[in-house]
């Protein structure tokens, strides 16, 4: 495998992190320049903020290599998005989405988030991205592979749980503690093969497409 192509080389934030870069492109080097000198960054408030968000969440997450457990970020996807961070141990694999929201009040309910009372499907993304993931690793695998759609809020003044949906919503400070009390679904073994798959860049690019799994 190159390494261009070992998604275990990604760093937290590195989708959003190549956006930034290439918005930083259209202005002008002196401009480029300042922003460095003043370490700021330049472009898109929201893809700045998002790019923290995942760096914060990808922060806590690493700790539970320590314990077995592999850990990627910024993973593509055929659409031209990415899974934020995807993590792979003995309760199986969660695909997280990490969402910044500093000072917000979230709401959860049965089929929406609610972030200051303005809706977001946030739930049903979450969902959607999960099955498919799950029939590519299980492909790939050739075993059934468990995985749990899980949204990592951080930055938000308070999260309020108005239901249990069937997509997991934590507080992303928390979420290191919370992902290893589910029950175990994989031994170590299968733990490094499901690893030793989604590492590969090539297989994400075949979600979607039944049948495509090479021989």
């Amino acid at each position: 495998m190159r390494e261009e192509d070992d998604l275990a080389r990604n760093l937290p934030g590195a989708g959003l992190e190549s956006l930034v870069r290439e918005g930083e492109e259209r202005y002008g080097l002196l401009v480029r320049l300042a922003a460095k000198l003043s370490r700021q960054r330049l472009g898109d408030s929201s893809t700045l903020r998002g790019l923290e968000g995942e760096r914060m969440v990808g922060a806590r997450l690493e700790p539970l290599k320590v314990s077995g457990w592999k850990i990627l970020h910024g993973v593509p996807l055929p659409s031209g998005s990415d899974i934020d961070h995807v993590a792979i141990g003995p309760p199986g694999v969660f695909t997280v989405n990490s969402k910044h929201h500093p000072g917000a009040s979230v709401w959860v309910g049965e089929k929406v988030v609610k972030v200051n009372r303005n809706g977001f499907p946030y739930l049903e993304n979450s969902e959607f991205e999960a099955s498919r993931t799950a029939r590519l690793l299980t492909e790939w695998c050739g075993f059934e592979v468990p995985v749990h759609p899980v949204i990592a809020v951080v930055g938000a003044q308070r999260i309020t749980l108005g239901a249990t949906p069937s997509v997991t919503v934590v507080n992303g400070e928390q979420i290191a503690d919370i992902l290893p009390a589910r029950s175990a679904l994989l031994s170590p073994s299968r733990v490094d093969r499901v690893f030793t798959i989604a590492r590969h860049r090539h297989v994400w690019s075949q979600m979607g497409k039944r049948g495509k799994k090479a021989r």
